[in-house]
């Protein structure tokens, strides 16, 4: 793998403004993947997992941090430059089919539409189509429509769908949730078998451990936090010891290893551990300024999302 990160997110903040309140969903991500890396980020609805795959796929901007993906800094991206990100450099996959195929298309001309808006000449792209409907197993059923497709095989299509304008980053937001075991396991072999032959970046969100188990890494996210990595759980276990002190995980002890103080919070869930950093700007302040106030100044607040106010206007 790259010594240099493929994807980097530093101090991710997204918030959602609903009615007269600031909805924080992601609240200073810190994460980083290397080339060719399957990571998989487990955790409930709600938790911010959805948000990040948005982040990452140039559907969405972060409200503060910087989030670089392949050497591109997305929040440069503007116009035809993040259309082109998407359309070009980065794959989906959701779990409602909808969302992945278009119902009055057959399963191949469904996968030759995204190469059409590319450009892509149309001979290229049917056989690229054909190649891709074959290698995730569809090849006698690639003039079907969805509707005549099992779930299992709506999602190989979907699957060849991402794939169609060989991105190198595949994004993958409950792939399986609407699968039996059965199909759900096909899917996700598929998934490992591309991922090796075309040397893709694989970011998967889900609530199913089970799935999960099939990437490199396994990290949770909750209430917008990044958590611990689940990995390999055996072998990083804490334990208290009679004095009451405990030994974190290495991947825990390097990112607060820099920090001059450590703030230690107790939560509904347990104890949470946060480096304090000493910058005009850090994420909590950045995270006060969104979250309600009793009494907030109205400078401030339309400041946030990009708005002036009215004696602003005026001046």
């Amino acid at each position: 793998m790259d010594e240099k990160p493929f994807v980097t997110c530093k101090r991710i903040v997204k918030a959602y403004r609903v009615a007269k309140h600031e909805i924080v969903a992601l609240r200073g991500i810190d994460f980083e993947m290397q080339r060719g890396e399957m990571v998989a980020i487990i955790g409930p609805s709600g938790a911010g997992k959805s948000s990040l795959l948005n982040l990452l796929g140039g559907l969405d901007t972060p409200t503060a941090g910087q989030l670089i993906v392949d050497g591109q800094d997305l929040l440069e991206l503007r116009g035809r430059k993040l259309a082109d990100y998407r359309l070009k450099h980065v794959g989906f996959v959701w779990q409602q089919i909808e969302r992945n195929l278009f119902a009055h298309r057959s399963a191949l001309r469904n996968v030759t539409l995204p190469m059409m808006l590319a450009g892509v000449p149309g001979r290229e792209r049917r056989k690229r189509a054909e190649d891709l409907l074959t290698a995730v197993g569809l090849a006698e059923h690639m003039h079907k429509k969805p509707a005549a497709l099992s779930g299992g095989q709506q999602q190989r299509v979907a699957v060849a769908v991402a794939m169609a304008n060989a991105p190198a980053l595949l994004l993958l937001d409950e792939p399986t949730g609407a699968l039996d075991r059965s199909s759900a396991a096909q899917v996700m072999d598929l998934v490992q078998e591309l991922r090796e032959r075309y040397a893709l970046t694989v970011l998967m969100v889900t609530h199913d451990l089970e799935v999960a188990n099939y990437a490199n890494r396994v990290l949770t996210l909750r209430d917008g936090a990044l958590g611990q990595d689940i990995s390999h759980p055996a072998e990083e276990t804490p334990r208290l010891d009679d004095s009451g002190r405990i030994r974190l995980p290495d991947a825990v002890r390097s990112q607060l290893a820099e920090a001059p103080r450590i703030a230690v919070e107790i939560r509904p869930e347990g104890v949470l551990l946060r480096p304090e950093v000493d910058e005009q700007e850090d994420t909590d302040a950045i995270l006060q300024d969104m979250l309600p106030q009793d009494a907030p100044p109205e400078k401030r607040r339309w400041r946030l999302f990009g708005r002036r106010t009215k004696s602003e206007s005026r001046s």
